[in-house]
């Protein structure tokens, strides 16, 4: 085997036959594993290309990973009739749908269209302001997700009773319609495959190999739709249950350990080496991680011989935060590092307010990542070197230099409605997320006022300096 693997991913690229779990801490090379493995399968276990369905959950992860399946071929020399399939699960489940039931790219609703049905339905309703749609929207793509029954259902902004019209009404109008949201593909998928065996078994004997990339992301329907398609019990799934962060969406780090349930012999591999981010953020990252109780225990390590920098510190409040911020950024980029090399992540978009202001104070161009708006837009479109402002959820699968995590207090990450354990988890788990974004220099801050009122360090920066040996 070649030596740019380490043990373990050599091991995950040889692996041909039979059920896989590839635990994969961050930046431990899983796109570089995934591409290597379609590639020995095709290679030297002689599987047909058309043959094997890789699947991802963003559509720019999956062409980032067609696109370096491609290099790798041309690096080989090697030219192939037919190719193996690289998609989402929702453009996976279209496909499906589409041969059997006709539906066009004009039939998937948009956010939008979801939003202006919604507003129709809810005009009654005084609170019926656009937030108060998107979260009743949230409340029915999670009611379809999780498929239960509706005494089992608990909405969150809505009555029972009026939860229960809204929703059938919404559906009524995209019946009429005939308009579909990935809830309904999902649903209509999984009842196709459960009815109609020609279907079912065409997929089965198409995809004998299935790749599950993010598979901490899948939710209870895709996982089961994933195993009616893959008779052949060839299925590799790469994730790492430590940053799971997707609850609302249907999503739970167990179904990392349920995976070995289903599959009792499967193969297990660790991929603990992590190349993305120095020694010192790799062991605090795990110092904190390691207080959560459902999950792989690990041994996570960095292979880069940087120590790095990690910094914790208190301010009095946020305007002492962010004038520390600014001089921050100041200095890295006096320093050589590009703006868009460093990232200011926080727990809500709220957060952000006061750090924007200064920012512009100081004419530093910034990108805030998921926001729309006409001005910003122009801006990045002009000059692409702007700091990256994002939530923890946001920074998931991406790396930078710099990494400055704001307002990490109390009642802020974890949010003040994380009064479960399980959503402590959660939250502990996003914080982890937003740590390992980090190649080189990762900042902490959090303040001791704020509103008026005083606060405390979170519990994860107090637990991880509690468990430090020094």
């Amino acid at each position: 085997m070649n030596k740019r693997f380490n043990k373990n991913q050599a091991l995950a690229v040889r692996h041909v036959d039979g059920p896989c779990l590839v635990l994969a801490g961050p930046g431990s090379g899983k796109t570089f594993v995934l591409t290597n493995r379609i590639l020995h399968l095709i290679k030297t276990a002689k599987v047909k290309p058309d043959n094997i369905l890789v699947i991802t959950f963003t559509r720019a992860a999956a062409n980032e990973m067609k696109e370096r399946f491609v290099k790798l071929l041309n690096d080989e020399k090697m030219t192939l009739n037919s190719m193996p399939t690289f998609g989402t699960f929702h453009s996976v489940f279209y496909e499906i749908l589409r041969k059997d039931f006709g539906y066009t790219s004009s039939s998937l609703i948009t956010d939008n269209e979801k939003a202006l049905v919604l507003s129709k339905i809810l005009k009654p309703y005084k609170e019926a302001n656009s937030a108060f749609i998107s979260n009743v929207l949230k409340d029915i793509d999670e009611y379809k997700l999780c498929m239960e029954k509706e005494e089992n259902f608990n909405p969150k902004y809505l009555s029972n009773k009026k939860f229960q019209n809204v929703f059938e009404k919404y559906q009524e109008i995209l019946y009429e319609y005939r308009k579909l949201d990935f809830s309904d593909m999902i649903s209509m998928c999984s009842e196709l495959l459960k009815s109609n065996k020609r279907v079912l078994s065409y997929y089965q004997n198409k995809y004998k190999y299935v790749l599950v990339d993010e598979f901490q992301d899948i939710n209870k329907s895709q996982y089961d739709i994933v195993k009616m398609i893959c008779k052949s019990n060839n299925l590799f799934v790469v994730g790492d249950d430590d940053q799971s962060i997707y609850r609302f969406r249907g999503s739970h780090p167990k179904v990392m350990s349920d995976f070995l349930k289903d599959y009792k012999n499967s193969e297990v591999i660790y991929l603990t080496e992590n190349y993305r981010c120095a020694k010192k953020i790799v062991k605090f990252s795990k110092l904190v991680i390691d207080y959560n109780k459902c999950r792989f225990k690990k041994d996570l390590k960095s292979n880069r011989a940087e120590v790095g920098k990690l910094e914790i510190k208190a301010f009095v409040d946020s305007v002492d935060e962010n004038k520390h911020l600014i001089e921050l950024i100041k200095k890295y980029n006096r320093g050589g590092i590009d703006l868009s090399d460093m990232a200011i992540i926080y727990r809500t978009n709220l957060l952000s307010d006061s750090v924007v202001t200064e920012l512009k104070r100081n004419g530093i161009r910034y990108n805030i990542k998921g926001e729309e708006n006409n001005e910003l837009e122009e801006s990045v479109n002009k000059d692409r070197n702007c700091i990256n402002l994002m939530t923890f959820h946001l920074s998931k699968g991406l790396e930078f230099k710099v990494v400055f995590i704001i307002d990490a207090n109390d009642g802020l990450i974890p949010h003040k409605k994380s009064i479960l354990d399980n959503d402590l988890e959660t939250e502990r788990r996003l914080f982890y997320v937003g740590m390992t974004r980090a190649k080189d220099y990762l900042h902490i801050f959090f303040t001791i006022r704020r509103f008026g009122k005083n606060y405390k360090a979170s519990r994860f920066i107090v637990d991880a300096i509690g468990g430090q040996d020094e």
